[in-house]
């Protein structure tokens, strides 16, 4: 075993490619040709002595060496990370990477607005590509290919880090002008008498909150469609006697962009209730994840730009709300 011949570029390549099982994601990941993995590979497998990885036709089987292999070469990767970070001195305006940012409709604005007034006057050299989110794409973020997503708590990878932009304290009743929800002290039984619309994202709250707590108070309401469109909702709430709440700040200020419509903050006691139907193990809020595979300082910095900036935007929002009835 010729360990010397051993290079940090070739690490990168096992690693990717015993995550992906596929030698062509890993190269689109790693942004080299298909020729370049094959020639770390073999440079791999003359190293080790052992052919690593097992061609099959849903893809490659890692040997028990491959296997063996993976967790100190893990621990190497992540080493030489700390280490680059730590001794190398970043210069954003000479950057020149590309970063695919996923958000979910609400969000979508306040990211383009941090990306366009705060990151690329630092650093004009960077590009972005910034998306409406509106399916699960944890997978896509572990493996590289979103570099970073802006959602609600309700995700999982065991590869996703994640940092809390903002909890959600907040929650606010919407229905058009004039409607009659509006015309007395907003009650739980009050909610209940009008028909509902959701605003959901790719169904991942199987029941909205407020029939939940509904169900649990012996009442019921009748539900009257789902969309992850704010334009959408503004047109179901105006053309009908349908209300929604929104839990996000940056909603309530679309939409009160919208003529003829109404938001108001719902009273302390309902928002704690419809809150306390999620639990799924972190902090009910908003959150900016990616992947723990990325290292480099250009990622590093544009997180803690897009991190530092969405959480300015979200508490200027919170402080112009409206208040309670």
């Amino acid at each position: 075993m010729d360990i010397e011949r051993l290079d940090y570029r070739s690490l990168i390549v096992f690693e990717s490619v015993a995550r992906h099982l596929n030698a062509g994601l890993a190269a689109n990941e790693l942004g080299m040709s298909s020729s370049t993995v094959s020639r770390h590979m073999g440079n791999l497998r003359e190293v080790f002595e052992d052919v690593l990885f097992i061609r099959r036709s849903q893809g490659f089987i890692p040997t028990d060496k491959a296997m063996e292999m993976l967790p100190t070469v893990q621990r190497l990767i992540q080493s030489y990370g700390e280490l680059r970070k730590a001794h190398t001195r970043f210069d954003p305006r000479t950057a020149k990477e590309h970063f695919t940012i996923y958000a979910y409709n609400e969000f979508t604005y306040v990211t383009n607005k941090t990306v366009h007034e705060v990151i690329l006057p630092q650093a004009p050299q960077l590009s972005f590509e910034v998306r409406t989110l509106s399916s699960d794409c944890s997978r896509a973020i572990e493996n590289g290919d979103i570099d970073f997503a802006v959602v609600y708590e309700n995700f999982g990878g065991s590869k996703l880090v994640a940092d809390l932009i903002s909890p959600t304290e907040e929650m606010y009743l919407v229905a058009r002008e004039g409607h009659p929800v509006f015309h007395d002290e907003i009650t739980l039984e009050g909610l209940c008498r009008f028909p509902y619309f959701e605003l959901d994202n790719y169904d991942d709250i199987p029941c909205p909150l407020l029939a939940q707590v509904a169900s649990k108070q012996g009442l019921s309401v009748k539900v009257a469609g789902y969309t992850d469109n704010l334009a959408a909702l503004s047109r179901h709430l105006l053309d009908s006697s349908a209300i929604a709440m929104s839990c996000n700040a940056f909603t309530r200020d679309y939409l009160k962009l919208v003529k003829r419509m109404r938001t108001c903050r719902l009273p302390d006691e309902i928002t704690q209730l419809l809150i306390g139907q999620i639990d799924v193990g972190r902090t009910v809020g908003n959150y900016l994840v990616y992947s723990s595979i990325n290292q480099s300082a250009c990622h590093d910095w544009v997180k803690q730009q897009l991190l530092n900036s969405l959480r300015t935007q979200w508490y200027e929002a919170l402080e112009k709300g409206p208040k309670p009835l």
